[in-house]
């Protein structure tokens, strides 16, 4: 059990042993062996730290473990979440991915910004809040599949629901370099096939091209983009965006194609809804078809998650004032509000009735081959932590 005065090199500590445990998301990489490991490790930890612990899987997906720990106080009070996700990104051209290196302030391995960093100091923060009976109650939710499906915050959140948990606010570690992540933009994907009729290339008339019907698309799509680029712009986010990621059309030299195949990324702003998506795409699809006799096509919503933006009011706006004072005093710069243009579980959380606030530990090469957290952040996340949540669940609720 940490002492209140080495919090942060506890978290250090645990950041490192956290990293030498291969979680790579097997959802992201077939082969990979998922969460479970990682799981059992922290919530033996939580266990030991006199949390009731239960473990998660996620019924499509046994590998899919989640740990939820919780632990209520002897006095009233509030009850917080601490959330962050277990799953990594592949490894692919790192040498040593899970071999924790520290040097010269930096903490490198896979995970070590996104987000093993948040987490030691999420789970270091819970242990000391156990330590000093805070009152109230602590949830440590740490959670599989961030990186593709959100399985597991999906499963926690139906096994919180279905016991009528009441929750205050979530504080998700996602790496932010210890600002306060306010808003982030929401996704959809759309895909596209086109059904046409092959011919020879020298006699085109006799078919019906969905390589010609693709290349419009691409088109449609490039404009309709440029359009919501010229859009009012949200104060913390860039604007909304429609993009091709897959392209796919004909299947040989000398022949028109019979088939084209689209995947369409809709990328949304808090206020717009991701599965409008859907019809935003099908519209440009019809246009096509329509000036393609004989031409069809298909269109399918595949993923849609919204977008998200932080209550301006209430128990978010409280407990975001008391973390920027905690990071202060503990020696950090004060934070500012910051914008994700990418998606995050904060949008599951809020869905789900729990006032969201997002700030964690960062450094740089997320996703890359060269991850690494700054030491200093972590240390300081979890002595902010430690103090924000204390003065929070203090309030009888």
């Amino acid at each position: 059990m940490p002492s209140p005065t080495d919090l942060g090199g506890a978290a250090v500590d645990l950041t490192a042993a956290l990293v030498a445990i291969d979680s790579v998301s097997p959802s992201l990489v077939p082969s990979a062996e998922g969460e479970a490991r990682i799981a059992s490790v922290l919530a033996e930890r939580l266990g030991a730290a006199g949390y009731a612990v239960e473990l998660i899987a996620a019924p499509s997906d046994p590998r899919r473990v989640s740990v939820l720990a919780l632990r209520t106080g002897s006095r009233p009070g509030r009850t917080v979440v601490l959330n962050g996700h277990l799953d990594t990104v592949g490894v692919e051209g790192m040498p040593q991915p899970f071999a924790p290196r520290i040097a010269d302030g930096r903490l490198t391995g896979r995970g070590a910004s996104d987000m093993k960093g948040g987490v030691a100091g999420l789970v270091v923060a819970a242990e000391r809040l156990a330590e000093l009976d805070a009152p109230g109650m602590v949830i440590v939710a740490l959670v599989a599949d961030e990186e593709d499906a959100s399985v597991g915050a999906e499963a926690v959140l139906q096994y919180l629901a279905a016991r009528d948990v009441h929750m205050d606010v979530c504080l998700i570690g996602e790496p932010t370099w210890l600002d306060i992540a306010a808003a982030h933009r929401g996704y959809a994907v759309v895909e596209v096939a086109f059904h046409g009729k092959a011919a020879h290339s020298s006699q085109p008339d006799e078919g019906v091209d969905a390589a010609r019907a693709t290349g419009e698309l691409l088109a449609s799509i490039a404009a309709t983009d440029a359009d919501l680029r010229r859009r009012p712009r949200h104060p913390l986010l860039p604007s909304g965006s429609l993009m091709a990621t897959v392209v796919r059309a004909g299947s040989a030299p000398f022949a028109v194609a019979a088939a084209g195949e689209v995947t369409v990324e809709r990328r949304t702003l808090p206020g717009e809804a991701a599965a409008d998506a859907l019809d935003e795409v099908r519209d440009l699809v019809d246009a096509v078809t329509a000036r393609t006799p004989g031409l069809t096509a298909e269109v399918r919503l595949t993923h849609a998650r919204e977008a998200w933006e932080a209550d301006a009011a209430g128990s978010a706006a409280e407990f975001t004032t008391l973390l920027g004072e905690a990071l202060t005093d503990a020696g950090s710069r004060h934070p500012e509000s910051i914008g994700a243009p990418y998606w995050m579980e904060s949008a599951l959380w809020q869905a789900a009735g729990v006032p969201t606030v997002v700030c964690g530990p960062a450094g740089g090469g997320l996703h890359a081959i060269d991850e690494w957290v700054e030491i200093a952040q972590v240390e300081r996340y979890a002595v902010a932590v430690t103090e924000a949540v204390g003065r929070f669940l203090e309030v009888p609720a």
